[in-house]
């Protein structure tokens, strides 16, 4: 049937050259080899991948030199297959083109020949052999210790076709002050994966680069809302974020980007935004609404004094504890202010809607709120009213007359 199989290497069907390679990978016929060599010439990288492996099914030096000669075929699928060969192989001749393949522009072929170099026992000669060594096997950190000759291997490794180590070396460039990171890292801000671009954004959170801040600023409006909240929290560290952008996030669907953006606008210390917190102190989210009562004590706006009095009202505990420590640093005798007046006729409405325990510190508001002083009956006037209106004034106002 050989005769069959050296027909079907001329088929125009890749799929029937593939087949034929593999039944000839057995044949011990010296002409038959030499098609196996001439396939890996074949215009279809499948049909060279499958050559590959039928030379690592023979195993001998001629088998070996062409497989080494594969790892610079134009094609990721036919290096990374020789290479994996290779390291099954187990032939020292092959560690240089192996240690020299961990600089493929192929994330794949740089695993696959990490591996091959570890099954044949290689020791890097370099720092950057090592951390471009440590890379292609996934062992990140151990790179990062490495230094700045881990930098160029971790840029490369931001283009890898997995999430994972895209976002592990994302995190690890973190850890090197490297100027050569920035314009990659900025790139990697694009990825499709929220957790790449989480990384990214935290790596260039020390970067000081009106640029690297517009380019942040930008994924406030990020669809994930895990990229919203890194951008939120690594631009809050910094001294010149602008407020006007926190100030958007404070209508976020995320109730912890949200959070981030009342605390963020608390440290600020401008009276005015005290306006745009108070409508979070109704914030579905308990913490949301702690953080709100407390950035209110720190603004310094007496105008917040009324709706801090209404969250005494507040279900949570720690709400109400943070509303009156803001009330106490806004004004010290705020039960006597004209706010606080101003809320006790709410106060005493939402009373009886609360539960047990949230109207019993209801009830200590109100008795620390001095009831406000009722003008005495102008008898002038109501004999006036009595006798322009008639009796019905009287029932009205006072019930039934004595009969």
């Amino acid at each position: 049937m050989v005769w069959l199989d050296t027909f079907r290497l001329k088929s125009a069907n890749p799929q029937v050259r593939c087949k034929a390679i593999e039944n000839l990978a057995t044949s011990t016929r010296s002409r038959d080899t030499e098609r196996i060599y001439a396939s890996l010439s074949d215009n279809n990288p499948q049909v060279r991948c499958a050559a590959v492996r039928a030379l690592e099914k023979r195993g001998n030096p001629d088998s070996v030199a062409s497989l080494i000669g594969a790892l610079r075929d134009r094609s990721y699928e036919v290096r990374e297959a020789a290479a994996r060969a290779l390291g099954r192989l187990r032939d020292h001749s092959a560690m240089d083109a192996l240690a020299a393949a961990l600089r493929d522009p192929d994330p794949a072929v740089r695993t696959a020949s990490a591996g091959a170099l570890r099954a044949l026992g290689w020791k890097p000669s370099t720092k950057e052999d090592l951390a471009r060594f440590e890379i292609a096997l996934g062992n990140t950190p151990a790179a990062v210790s490495i230094g700045e000759a881990a930098v160029d291997p971790l840029l490369a490794d931001l283009t890898h076709e997995t999430s994972f180590h895209r976002r592990a070396a994302a995190e690890a460039l973190r850890e090197l002050n490297d100027p050569r990171k920035i314009a990659p890292l900025l790139e990697a801000l694009k990825d499709s994966d929220p957790t790449v671009r989480v990384s990214t954004i935290h790596s260039l959170g020390s970067v000081a680069s009106e640029h690297v801040m517009a380019e942040i600023l930008k994924l406030f409006r990020d669809r994930d809302p895990h990229v919203r909240l890194a951008a939120a929290q690594v631009m809050a560290r910094r001294n010149d974020s602008p407020p006007a952008h926190f100030m958007c996030l404070l209508e976020d669907k995320s109730f912890e980007v949200r959070l981030a953006a009342v605390q963020f606008l608390g440290r600020i210390r401008n009276p005015q935004v005290a306006e745009l917190l108070l409508p979070l102190l109704s914030d579905t989210d308990v913490d949301v609404r702690q953080a709100t009562a407390a950035a209110l004590g720190t603004l310094g706006n007496p105008s917040a004094i009324e709706a801090l009095v209404i969250s005494l009202t507040d279900e949570d505990k720690m709400v109400r504890r943070a509303a009156e420590r803001s009330l106490d640093q806004l004004d010290p005798t705020w039960t006597g202010s004209a706010a606080a007046q101003h809320a006790r006729a709410q106060l005493e409405g939402l009373a009886d809607s609360r539960p047990p325990w949230v109207r019993s510190d209801i009830l200590q508001v109100l008795s620390r709120i001095p009831a406000p002083d009722l003008p005495a009956p102008d008898a002038a006037g109501f004999e006036t009213a009595f006798s322009e209106e008639g009796p019905t004034m009287f029932v009205e106002s006072h019930g039934e007359p004595p009969r």
